[in-house]
């Protein structure tokens, strides 16, 4: 019998429609440890003694584990930090496909050993993501403030010579535009897909420092133009292909969250606690409490989320670029302390993807 192979994206795609309405996908933060310190991170709001205190045990990650499995969630996806940094990983790991899930790991990489480069290939995962945001050791030690390149590049090579599916992406930033086609370079040639990325938010708790390296909003755009990101963007729902011209217009709606967040997946923290967004960090739902259940969670998480509307005359309430804006109430609450305020960079974006887009 063939198997009849599809992309990524078309996969998910329909994987998403068949579901419906329901907690079918889940990435779980095993830790907020990584062995790189990029600027742009919004995740490293702890020093790594201080980051170890938050992590759930084994027992505990598998009692969440199986609730996922209970409520019928069919993909899940480890996540960080950097989640190959906990010692019980393989195991966790391994757990995850005895209760049959699909598979991924979100990963520096710098972090893979021969013990779990051997687990991957005796059980390989759907896909192992990672973020290379350099084509040279210079470059890449500006970024991570580590000399883990070779480390990095040598597990990619190791996987895909393994034959284990790896998606790299790249954030593109101050720190290394100048590099980008060389970045392009080195991961076309493993036969991989660039991907890369300009969007940059404020950390967890509110430090705005990644924000210092974002691209000026004509760079940005010039990038996800001549790169694809913008184009990857649209993709995501390949069956409804919008033009940026077809996005403006008065909102018809006061709702505070117009994206898709909690339609098909949710998110674990770092300390078991539910959300249905990896950057709104409120409202939550805990998952180790005796009795709760992914299915209430989730159904109880997106009811309050969106239901919540705009209360102030906020600039973005009435806004005609809103639809193509990349702000969104979870970015805004971390750069300014308020989901309903703007935040300039992303009106200058907005301005400047009309004009590049929107034929005159």
């Amino acid at each position: 019998m063939v198997i009849k192979q599809e992309e990524y994206k078309d996969f998910s795609w329909v994987l998403h429609q068949k579901a419906g309405h329901k907690p079918i996908v889940v990435q779980m933060e095993l830790t907020l440890r990584c062995p790189l310190h990029c600027q742009h991170c919004y995740a490293e709001i702890y020093p790594p003694k201080e980051a170890i205190k938050h992590e759930l045990s084994t027992k505990q990650i598998k009692m969440i584990m199986d609730k996922c499995k209970a409520a019928g969630t069919v993909w899940f996806c480890f996540t960080g930090g950097d989640p190959l940094l906990r010692k019980d990983f393989i195991e966790l790991y391994l757990y995850a496909k005895e209760l049959g899930f699909i598979t991924s790991v979100f990963t520096s990489l710098a972090t893979l050993t021969p013990k779990i480069l051997e687990a991957f290939k005796k059980s390989p995962p759907f896909d192992i993501e990672t973020t290379l945001n350099a084509a040279t050791s210079k470059t890449y030690k500006e970024v991570t403030q580590t000399n883990l390149f070779e480390k990095q590049v040598g597990a990619i090579r190791a996987l895909l010579k393994n034959n284990i599916p790896v998606r790299v992406k790249t954030q593109v930033t101050k720190q290394n535009v100048g590099e980008i086609d060389k970045i392009k370079e080195l991961v076309e040639s493993w036969g991989l897909k660039f991907r890369p990325s300009t969007m940059i938010h404020a950390r967890l708790n509110g430090d705005t420092h990644p924000c210092a390296i974002r691209l000026d909003p004509k760079d940005a755009i010039r990038i996800n133009k001549n790169y694809g990101y913008f184009e990857e963007e649209e993709s995501r729902q390949p069956r409804e292909k919008l033009e940026v011209k077809d996005l403006i217009g008065k909102p018809n709606s006061n709702k505070l969250v117009g994206c898709a967040a909690g339609g098909h997946a949710f998110w674990v923290t770092v300390d078991g606690e539910m959300v249905i967004c990896s950057t709104l960090r409120q409202p939550v739902y805990d998952l180790l409490k005796k009795g709760h259940t992914v299915e209430e969670g989730f159904y109880t998480l997106n009811k309050k989320v969106h239901s919540m509307c705009f209360k102030t005359q906020s600039r973005c309430r009435d806004c005609k670029y809103r639809r193509i804006c990349k702000w969104c109430p979870a970015r805004a609450y971390l750069e300014t302390g308020s989901v309903e305020k703007s935040v300039d960079y992303y009106c200058l974006l907005a301005e400047e993807t009309v004009k590049e887009y929107v034929k005159k």
